[in-house]
């Protein structure tokens, strides 16, 4: 009888282990969230003069007027919306019109004196204007009530080597200042690197990559918050960290089977 009981004994002790060692076997690493990263690119003018927007998937009214600019009334006037301004994936929306281009007028014209070829003029050039917003919210998105936040440094690179060009980022209302833009980009692939102040957690990625064609006007928005807004339990855990309530609980348990373990040997010396 007294074997059967150090027995069962010893089953419970070796289950307090098994469970401990199983708990901190299972605290995975947790990957961090990746960033919604919001940027557009001004449409070219269609034949008829109309700059159009595609609506892409999760787009709202709302969205659209923030990465275009154009007022939600403006856009149910332009494209016949229902005062709940639905739209749905891939619809066709206006933005605005512009005068199109002239065509050449009916009738002869005048035939010009060849000469030496000359090579025609082009502007390749682009431009990127960049943001630094205070995501007070942390949903990554500028709303209307979230200022722009000064202070912050903007590295922009192109990958051939031969444009780099660092700007500070400008602080206070949307609607009032003029927001950093780098002027007269030759077309290419380019690098963004933002920093951001001290005192402020990003919210969205601080380095992205893009293409700019002649004529483009790119817009690009990066956030950060006060860290002392920051909740920690929304903070990501590092890419190899593992779960530390599982941890925690683990090493209880390991804890307290070696402490049983230890406790059992004792009584069977004393035996």
């Amino acid at each position: 009888m007294m074997m059967m009981t150090k027995f069962r004994k010893i089953l419970s002790i070796l289950a307090f282990v098994l469970l401990g060692f199983s708990l901190t076997l299972l605290a995975k690493p947790v990957e961090a969230g990746e960033f919604y990263q919001a940027s557009y690119q001004t449409p070219t003018p269609n034949a008829d003069g109309q700059i159009i927007y595609t609506v892409r998937e999760g787009d709202n009214c709302t969205i659209i007027y923030l990465l275009t600019g154009v007022p939600i009334d403006e856009l149910i006037a332009l494209n016949n919306l229902g005062q709940d301004c639905s739209v749905y994936e891939s619809q066709q929306l206006i933005l605005a019109t512009v005068e199109p281009a002239t065509s050449t007028p009916p009738g002869p014209q005048p035939t010009a004196t060849l000469g030496a070829p000359t090579p025609t003029p082009f502007d390749g050039n682009g431009e990127l204007c960049v943001v630094l917003f205070e995501d007070l919210d942390g949903n990554q998105m500028r709303s209307e009530t979230e200022f722009y936040l000064g202070g912050g440094v903007v590295s922009v690179n192109n990958r051939a080597g031969t444009y780099s060009e660092t700007l500070e980022t400008v602080g206070g209302d949307p609607n009032i200042i003029e927001i950093t833009c780098f002027q007269d980009l030759p077309e290419g692939q380019y690098n963004i690197s933002m920093g951001i102040p001290d005192g402020y957690i990003a919210t969205t990625s601080l380095n992205i990559s893009l293409s700019v064609s002649a004529g483009d006007s790119v817009y690009v928005d990066f956030g950060a918050q006060p860290a002392s807004t920051i909740n920690t339990e929304d903070v990501p855990v590092e890419t190899g960290g593992r779960s530390p309530i599982l941890l925690l609980i683990g090493a209880v348990l390991l804890l307290g089977g070696a402490g049983l373990t230890f406790f059992f040997i004792r009584s069977r010396t004393n035996a």
